[in-house]
């Protein structure tokens, strides 16, 4: 686990910028503080910072470069079948100088290109160079796990883990007004969009080739599969032995490790698996001091029955306010998931341990473990009487309390979104339910390029409920659970792995019948019934509670100086050219509304925002 930087030159003057690249490095030492490295050809220059996971030793550090000097690799990732992949290798007689992935790695590209990116299962970013035909590489794994940002304009094209690391060239940074949309709606940017219009994200399974004047890119790999023939039960034993030995092959590190635990079906699971390889595994998980949110004694208690060595952390509106503007500055672009608060004081507590931690993403996307599956499911199965009464019952309870807060608005939240899905196509009714924030909203806030938001998903078969799973894969996994644990646990150096997204539980999960992970007993059916043999009941039979922190709650006390600060002032917000004062100035005085409801992730986006522009104003 790594941070990697690179830049490609398309004529003279963007040869005068490779010189730039070891200012950037130091942007990334976080993400690999044992070593920072750079090399520099006349055509490109790479930059690598190292966090020491396997083969610790200075051997495999980067760049790797061949003895001959000819190919040079960057990698940020692990490549878990990389064991067998090198003794394809030996056999034929090639004699490896570390015991690391990278070399394997190295030596795999060499000998295929681009063909090489279908043998890996593993989560990565890398770009490899060839400089005698001056031919660049550039990839992503195919779920996204990790991340890779791409700059491109008439000179150069750069590429980097973070975007923050761009700000160090001699470019222009222009802020993507359009892309605004998706973050005040979704509360992160979708698909390839960034906070810039000029910087692109590199899709999942993505690759682009850079040959002398020439570039090709592509997709090497979807997650759309063929439909696997098996029946229930052969499918349970099946998905038990993959995931074990996913999990088996990600506890391989010369590092301490151990495992996120909240106490839900997903990491339960993964903590037991990895307990089978460790009987000493250390497990964390994070509460808070607020009774409604507050899952922890779930933690605790399967801690005690796989015998783990468990830690656990309870925040307080005390630790919010010691810890935000910290938590600020790690947020390289706007990115406005709240949870990520916790995840990062959770890795900081988590790294004082270990520097690798296994965690359970990936799960409620595979298996159909969010709540707004099962209510999909309940939509496609419902009467027409039960509909008409869910409309009714939504219409009674409208002018009470709706949010996330308490047990009777989060009731009433529920209601009135199934209520607005009801009226909606299946696709229509997937992308109005990822968005936190309401278009009406949106249009109040942003001064100009408001636009309504559309499912970019038309080609999925969306009368079968696995097209959701697969809409959340490519869209919720990546840009905002994926997103928001490599930046959080990377502001602390530690290394985060996904067992779920191992590529052939994947191809596995995809190719299910939708029954078998979501019917009338609810989601990941298929998932429990693999380890229920593992978990305490409880676990298997609680209901499935968003991570949330008490965000409302903390802001309090805080909210009338926040937005009266000098960032929210009409004059700052006038000169932004952003947003609408008036609208900032109504949320304000609509506070302490107890109909405020999910506005709150309005307040929220923007603090995130104004705190980002405030860093970042000389580039945007």
């Amino acid at each position: 686990m790594c941070g990697i930087i690179g830049i490609w030159a398309k004529n003279n003057k963007g040869k005068e910028q490779i010189a730039q690249l070891p200012l950037a490095l130091p942007s990334l030492k976080h993400r690999g503080p044992n070593h920072q490295d750079y090399k520099l050809y006349s055509k490109c220059g790479l930059g690598h910072a190292r966090l020491s996971i396997i083969d610790t030793d200075e051997r495999s550090n980067q760049p790797f470069v061949s003895d001959d000097g000819r190919y040079t690799l960057v990698f940020n990732g692990e490549i878990y079948n990389y064991s067998s992949l090198k003794k394809e290798f030996e056999e034929g007689g090639v004699q490896f100088k570390t015991t690391s992935d990278t070399e394997v790695l190295f030596y795999l590209l060499i000998k295929k290109g681009v063909a090489a990116l279908s043998d890996l299962n593993g989560f990565f970013a890398f770009a490899f160079y060839d400089n005698e035909e001056e031919e660049l590489l550039v990839a992503r794994d195919g779920m996204g796990i990790k991340p890779l940002y791409v700059y491109e304009d008439d000179s150069v094209l750069l590429f980097s883990s973070e975007v923050q690391a761009f700000q160090s060239f001699d470019i222009e940074l222009q802020i993507d007004k359009s892309a605004l949309n998706s973050y005040f709606g979704l509360t992160y940017f979708t698909e390839n969009q960034t906070v810039y219009n000029n910087v692109n994200k590199l899709l999942p399974g993505g690759f682009v080739k850079l040959k002398k004047d020439k570039k090709g890119e592509g997709v090497y790999c979807d997650n759309l599969v063929d439909k696997l023939d098996l029946n229930y039960q052969d499918a349970t034993k099946k998905l038990r032995d993959l995931l074990t030995d996913s999990v088996a092959k990600r506890m391989v590190s010369d590092v301490p490790l151990g495992a996120f635990l909240s106490g839900g079906l997903d990491s339960s699971i993964i903590a037991a698996l990895a307990v089978k390889n460790n009987s000493k595994l250390k497990t964390f998980s994070i509460g808070f001091d607020h009774v409604y949110f507050d899952e922890t004694n779930y933690a605790i208690e399967v801690a005690k029955h796989i015998g783990s060595e468990h830690i656990n952390l309870i925040l307080s509106k005390d630790d919010f306010k010691l810890n935000f503007q910290s938590f600020l500055s790690a947020i390289d672009e706007p990115f406005a998931d709240s949870s990520a608060f916790a995840v990062y004081l959770l890795s900081k507590r988590v790294k004082e341990d270990v520097t690798v931690a296994l965690s359970g993403d990936g799960a409620d996307e595979l298996f159909g473990g969010y709540r707004k599956h099962f209510a999909d499911y309940k939509i496609r199965e419902m009467s027409g009487t039960k509909k008409s009464l869910i409309k009714v019952a939504a219409s009674g309870l409208k002018p009470f309390r709706s949010n996330r807060s308490d047990r009777l608005g989060e009731l009433n939240r529920k209601v009135q979104k199934l209520s607005d899905g009801l009226a909606l196509d299946h696709q229509n009714r997937y992308f109005k339910w990822c968005q936190f924030i309401p278009p009406e909203d949106r249009k109040a806030l942003l001064v100009s390029d408001y636009k309504s938001l559309e499912s970019p998903f038309t080609e999925l078969d969306w009368e079968d409920l696995n097209a959701v799973l697969l809409a959340d894969q490519k869209l919720v996994l990546p840009n905002d659970m994926l997103k928001k644990v490599d930046l959080m646990s990377m502001a602390h150096s530690l290394e985060v792995r996904t067992p779920f997204l191992d590529r052939r539980v994947v191809d596995f999960a995809n190719g299910l019948p939708s029954n078998y992970k979501v019917n009338a007993k609810g989601g990941k059916q298929i998932l429990k019934d693999a380890f229920r043999d593992l978990l305490p009941e409880s676990v298997l039979n609680r209901s499935k509670k968003g991570f949330e922190i008490p965000i409302k709650e903390w802001l309090n006390d805080e909210i009338a100086t926040v937005l009266n600060g000098p960032l929210f002032r009409s004059e700052f917000i006038q000169n932004q050219g952003l947003f609408n004062h008036s609208y900032i100035k109504k949320l304000q005085d609509e506070w302490s509304d107890p109909n405020f409801g999910d506005k709150i992730y309005m307040v929220w986006a923007l603090i995130v925002f104004q705190h980002w522009w405030e860093r970042n104003s000389t580039s945007a």
